[in-house]
């Protein structure tokens, strides 16, 4: 059972979830603040925590191979998914999943991943923090990206505040992480791919000097993106990606 720690303003979840793993707290827990002032998001950049809106880390010394890390963004992904699906009337036809962590309604950003890790004395094991941001009540003006707030797509989500939809998201996320434990990867990279944004249309990711361009085949055992072009599979980790026309 995890734990669930609650506050009316906070820093960072994320900040707060790796003091956890690093002082070695067993089990696994959630920490969730109503207000964010210094949110964490990829590559360094902040995440706008506005008051109504869903801002949640769960922490855990978990056994885990760092390599398999990645993974977990498509694990955490595929349970918001599902979590949502109640709550949006057109999710199989709306909802898609952005590789390697978003979550889109009709190609705006309705949620936002971050997995970061932490080195522990336990051998074999690491501290793992999942960062979430669901755009609850307001959807953030980002540069580059087109946003939607949860209330603006689902009549339901109206009477739902952050602390009931994290007690939705600890049933789902606990569902598909024992899934991910048991079975292989390749089960929970063919449910992501089912949902992935983009593998309707010609993609093109660059990573410095190199450029590849085709369709999106699915994941690697680690998370890569596969992408055919040319007869030949890709595999890519990082980069820019852009989207073209429909294949």
């Amino acid at each position: 059972m995890a734990d669930f720690e609650i506050f009316d303003t906070l820093s960072s979840t994320q900040d707060l979830g790796l003091a956890r793993v690093k002082a070695g707290r067993s089990g696994s827990g959630w920490i969730l603040a109503k207000e964010q002032t210094k949110g964490i998001g990829r590559h360094g950049k902040s995440w706008v925590g506005t008051k109504g809106n869903f801002m949640a880390s769960r922490w855990e010394i978990m056994e885990v191979d760092i390599r398999q890390v990645p993974q977990l963004s498509f694990v955490v992904a595929l349970a918001i998914y599902e979590m949502l699906r109640p709550l949006i009337p057109d999710t199989d036809q709306a909802m898609r999943i952005k590789w390697p962590n978003d979550v889109l309604h009709r190609g705006r950003k309705l949620c936002g991943i971050i997995v970061q890790t932490e080195a522990v004395d336990k051998p074999g094991h690491l501290g793992v923090v999942i960062g979430i941001g669901i755009n609850m009540r307001a959807a953030p003006i980002l540069e580059g990206y087109l946003t939607v707030a949860l209330k603006e797509i689902s009549p339901e989500a109206k009477n739902l505040d952050a602390v009931a939809l994290l007690h939705k998201l600890n049933g789902h996320l606990d569902g598909v992480l024992d899934l991910w434990r048991n079975k292989d990867f390749s089960d929970i990279a063919k449910a992501w791919l089912k949902r992935a944004y983009g593998r309707d249309r010609l993609v093109t990711v660059t990573q410095e000097d190199m450029s590849v361009s085709g369709r999106i085949t699915g994941l690697d055992e680690f998370g890569g993106l596969q992408i055919e072009s040319d007869d030949r599979v890709h595999t890519v980790t990082g980069g820019d990606i852009s989207y073209g026309d429909l294949i």
